[in-house]
């Protein structure tokens, strides 16, 4: 990013070079903004997925990772609400995306006792979850 001034009839030189200073005293507070906000859009994010998560596992999640998966989305959303550090926001979207991990991997092992069907967690409708595409390709 960058900010071109021209020079015009109506600013004269030093009008120009306090523009200039302005804009440099700015930047790095422009930044620190941008990284708070970043940091609390991936929260938000976060909550949101684990929440999905959560809600599509229902019953079939680990109790204790089902609970602390509830306590990790409430401390979120209160410290999106209260304007946490920004410290505490990464360590927050830290924890909730272990907490998915976890969450995964239950759902993954207890898929593993036995056929699925179409439209159950690790069923044909999940294939969206699969890292593997597989498709020809012809160099032309």
């Amino acid at each position: 990013q960058g900010i071109t001034i021209s020079e015009s009839a109506n600013l004269d030189q030093a009008e120009v070079e306090r523009m200039v200073a302005e804009a440099e005293r700015n930047r790095g507070e422009d930044q620190a903004l941008r990284e708070q906000v970043d940091a609390r859009n991936e929260l938000d994010s976060s909550a949101y997925q684990l929440e999905r998560l959560v809600n599509e596992l229902g019953d079939s999640a680990p109790v204790h990772e089902k609970a602390r998966a509830e306590m990790l989305i409430s401390d979120a959303r209160e410290a999106l609400k209260n304007d946490a550090p920004l410290a505490r926001v990464r360590e927050l979207t830290g924890e909730l995306q272990q907490a998915a991990q976890a969450l995964r991997a239950a759902r993954q092992s207890g898929s593993s006792a036995g056929p699925t069907q179409p439209g159950e967690p690790g069923g044909a409708s999940g294939a969206a979850d699969d890292d593997v595409i597989d498709a020809e390709f012809n160099p032309a």
